[in-house]
């Protein structure tokens, strides 16, 4: 039989479990790291359609968060933000364009448009 303090230092233990696994949940949130490197088929940064909506000289996107919309400046093809989070912006990529799936997305960095990797959707 355990005795009382057993018990007492197992529940700490227990309550730290439970908050790592519920924070582990997959499903519909922002994934924290991309489980591909950024396909070679991409261009190095996606841009704003709208041309001013780039900060010049210094290249960067213009906006508090990340842009809605951004396309590829060789291509045309426009990517829809899914999702964003500190800094980073999930994009849906059109018909598996540069080979991302359906049930992925294209991590972009917000201030700049560079592709960042793949993740989960």
């Amino acid at each position: 039989m355990a005795s009382p303090t057993t018990k007492l230092n197992r529940t700490p233990l227990a309550l730290i479990a439970l908050v790592a696994a519920a924070c582990n949940v997959s499903g519909s949130g922002f994934q924290s790291a991309p489980i591909s490197p950024a396909p070679v088929t991409t261009p190095l940064r996606f841009l704003p359609p709208d041309a001013s909506k780039i900060d010049t000289p210094a290249g960067t996107l213009v906006d508090d968060g990340c842009l809605s919309l951004l396309a590829d400046p060789l291509s045309g093809i426009r990517l829809t933000l899914v999702r964003s989070e500190n800094g980073v912006g999930d994009y849906a990529v059109p018909g598996g364009a540069y080979g991302v799936s359906n049930d992925q997305l294209l991590r972009l960095d917000c201030n700049t448009g560079a592709v960042l990797g793949v993740v989960r959707r």
